[in-house]
């Protein structure tokens, strides 16, 4: 599929998972010799890239509807997509729950969110059935699944973490590991509150307000890192902590939910709604801060296969835009 120009839309200044695969997107789209630019939201006003992303050594260019054109957006801006005239407009789904605003708490409260955001403008009444004349590109199974249930067929389209994560930097040993559960308070934090309660001779660790430099430290330093959020995408956190050689013990909400968006073993995906939940973490954590060793190892083709992404994610763009 040949285009004039290829814009990704990315909000301004924004340094998350999202804005990084979006910026990644571009790096390889150029590596491949696609007129691939940033288009820095809002519209009307400049914006230069963000200093970590400075190292994809990619330009930005201002919007342009014009025919040939391929304007990428994110899920979470449907609406200025459809707005598109001249060029085609197209998503790319890097977060299902971020969509239908859906937080996995309470059905009800998930409805009346998205029931906001269509009074807003910023959502189409009846999820992506509204949708069907954009390019759908997607970053998970989770929300490839639903695309399908209403009518359209995505193209996948990965991501991949920081590639200087990649290497096998720190992997190197660990006989240094300790007896540290870390988390993310963001993510599941009534489920992680539960836990700790629970476990007080066991030391939870937030991970917040850390630099890049101290957030490597922690999960190199760590053997367990916990994630029960409900899974939006596939998560850039637990990657990189199993990445820095931490064991993971996750949810099964969201992409965590199936083995093809967070391939690990089973045993290490626990239902937090079920009653046996508490107990049932007790045991394998315990197990993994007992014999690592064991455990860490069972991560291995996983920490292989996360290796591989940057190749797949190129694959998958010089399938769809080169050919």
């Amino acid at each position: 599929m040949t285009f004039k120009k290829i814009l990704i839309v990315c909000p301004a200044g924004a340094v998350t998972g999202g804005p990084e695969a979006l910026h990644q997107l571009c790096a390889h789209m150029n590596s491949l010799g696609l007129p691939a630019f940033m288009c820095y939201l809002p519209f009307n006003q400049l914006a230069n890239t963000p200093n970590p992303y400075e190292r994809y050594n990619i330009q930005s260019a201002p919007y342009d509807d014009a025919p040939g054109n391929l304007i990428i957006f994110p899920e979470v801006d449907p609406m200025l997509a459809l707005q598109v005239k001249r060029a085609q407009a197209a998503l790319w789904w890097l977060s299902l729950e971020n969509f239908l605003e859906r937080r996995h708490v309470s059905p009800l409260y998930d409805k009346i969110r998205y029931l906001k955001r269509v009074i807003q403008g910023r959502r189409p009444w009846g999820g992506a059935r509204a949708l069907k004349t954009l390019l759908h590109f997607s970053q998970t199974e989770h929300s490839s699944q639903y695309l399908r249930s209403c009518g359209i067929e995505p193209i996948p389209l990965i991501d991949s973490i920081n590639e200087d994560f990649l290497t096998d930097r720190y992997l190197d040993r660990i006989d240094h590991k300790q007896d540290l559960i870390l988390y993310n308070p963001t993510k599941g934090w009534r489920v992680t509150r539960r836990l700790i309660e629970a476990f007080p001779q066991w030391q939870f660790l937030p991970l917040k307000g850390l630099s890049r430099e101290e957030l490597s430290e922690k999960l190199y330093a760590a053997k367990l890192y916990i994630d029960f959020g409900h899974h939006p995408g596939r998560d850039r956190m637990p990657r990189e902590a199993a990445m820095h050689g931490c064991c993971l013990i996750t949810g099964r909400l969201g992409s965590a939910g199936n083995a093809i968006d967070l391939p690990i073993p089973n045993q290490y995906k626990l239902d937090s709604s079920s009653p046996e939940f508490i107990s049932e973490f007790g045991e394998i954590a315990a197990q993994v801060l007992n014999d690592f060793p064991s455990h860490y190892a069972a991560f291995n083709p996983y920490r292989k296969w996360l290796q591989d992404e940057p190749r797949i994610f190129k694959e998958q763009i010089q399938n769809y835009f080169c050919k």
